[in-house]
């Protein structure tokens, strides 16, 4: 569906008409549209991109605005070079296992950790030269920009936009007993489009061996 399929499934859940509506203009419904993208995205996690980014020797921490501006959080990244994986780990595991691990350097980092939402860091941090690596991100989706421009949500997913539509507009003519109805429809819309796009993630996880004659890893963090 492009948008204007999307606004016209909308007022007709509405009764009103997709062609003249009279409670609401098409600026409004289609604000609404790009809020329902935000909160499908945020909700299900349906929206993965890719973005490439180099280590510099000595940086540990890396903040994802740095990288690319529509990163809600990432959840994978390789070295490129080497094909490897970089393994995810937490503060707590690295305290454990050095407390001074903020100080080690390698030629290679093995791992990565959370820090915020916003905010990660690698170890151990690269001793000289730099490494290209590839992020793979969960992220925000981009607004639509005319009636013919289609949401990046698979179509099984759009379903949970038009629903959450519906359910602004009721709001809107405070007909609550109405919208909290559509509201649970919108959870559970939700919620599949979340389980869809957990399936795809796994599918897209890629578990290759490195074609590279370097050693393996060689820090030992217990895992």
């Amino acid at each position: 569906m492009n948008r204007s399929d999307i606004r016209t499934r909308i007022l007709d859940g509405l009764n009103d008409s997709p062609t003249n509506p009279r409670f609401w203009s098409f600026a409004q419904i289609n604000s609404v549209i790009d809020e329902a993208q935000e909160i499908l995205a945020e909700e299900a996690g349906a929206i993965m991109r890719t973005a490439m980014f180099s280590l510099r020797p000595g940086k540990q921490y890396y903040y994802t605005q740095g990288i690319a501006s529509d990163v809600m959080v990432p959840y994978r990244f390789w070295l490129t070079n080497l094909n490897r994986r970089l393994v995810v780990i937490n503060t707590v595991e690295l305290d454990f296992t050095n407390r001074r691990w903020s100080d080690v350097t390698s030629t290679y980092p093995e791992y990565w950790f959370p820090i915020s939402w916003n905010l990660f860091g690698i170890y151990p941090k690269m001793a000289s030269g730099s490494e290209l690596v590839r992020m793979d991100y969960i992220a925000w989706p981009r607004s639509l920009m005319d009636d013919g421009d289609e949401p990046e949500f698979r179509g099984v997913d759009q379903d949970a936009m038009v629903l959450y539509g519906i359910y602004d507009g009721l709001l809107k003519r405070w007909d609550v007993n109405s919208a909290n109805m559509i509201l649970a429809k919108v959870v559970e819309a939700s919620v599949d489009a979340s389980a869809r796009s957990g399936i795809w993630r796994a599918d897209a996880r890629e578990f290759r061996h490195s074609q590279t004659t370097d050693e393996s890893y060689r820090t030992g963090i217990g895992r």
